[in-house]
């Protein structure tokens, strides 16, 4: 195997959750007779949290700044509950299964808060497949920011060229580029992300097994 380790992004490569998000804000927006730009809602997949309340207090009723929208959307939707186990992508148990008995590391890199990372691990049961996991929240600036990168690949002990990243997010791939490191971008057909940054596209998160298989023979 020539890579050590896999990092994985979470929504849109391990679980389909980037849809249940808009739709939550969606509803939300309705709710308060809002008129939704659908091309700008379609901005909030990937988008950090500060960028997510920026998109999402550009289509208010009124001026509003970014962090008003966060209170007053907490205010009225306290909780949410996402159904990770239901949105488990098919074969990814799977690969994270070969990936461990290859001896591979696999680690997680998502811009979603800590807690939303180990309720995913704790309803897929996923946990024991990751030696370790990053929050896009514990930075000033998450993706496209390298800095989540780099953290990681710090604690991995790993250089850039032993490890691959799973992306799908125009701003996840640019910041595992910036990284220096090599990505395979889940191919987007819902949001018309760019990727073309992306070393790779695959049309499924389970194909990185026929890659990284092709890449060590190569």
């Amino acid at each position: 195997m020539k890579k050590k380790a896999v990092i994985f992004d979470m929504d849109g490569v391990l679980v389909d959750s980037e849809l249940v998000y808009l739709q939550m804000f969606r509803t939300f927006l309705e709710e308060n007779e809002c008129e939704i730009d659908e091309k700008l809602l379609y901005r909030l997949a990937g988008a950090s949290s500060q960028r997510t309340w920026e998109i999402v207090a550009r289509m208010w009723k009124e001026e509003i700044t970014p962090q008003e929208m966060r209170r007053l959307y907490k205010k009225d939707h306290p909780s949410y509950e996402i159904p990770y186990k239901e949105l488990l992508y098919s074969g990814v148990k799977d690969l994270l299964l070969w990936l461990k008995q290859e001896g591979v590391v696999a680690a997680i890199a998502s811009s979603s808060s800590e807690e939303s990372i180990q309720k995913m691990l704790k309803e897929t049961r996923l946990s024991c497949f990751f030696d370790y996991y990053v929050s896009g929240k514990w930075f000033k600036n998450s993706k496209p920011d390298p800095e989540i990168y780099l953290y990681t690949l710090n604690k991995l002990g790993l250089l850039a060229e032993d490890c691959i990243v799973v992306e799908d997010s125009t701003y996840g791939i640019q910041a595992a580029k910036a990284a220096g490191l090599t990505v395979a971008a889940v191919r987007d057909t819902k949001f018309g992300l760019d990727q073309s940054m992306a070393d790779y596209l695959i049309d499924q998160t389970c194909d990185l097994k026929g890659l990284l298989e092709h890449m060590t023979d190569e």
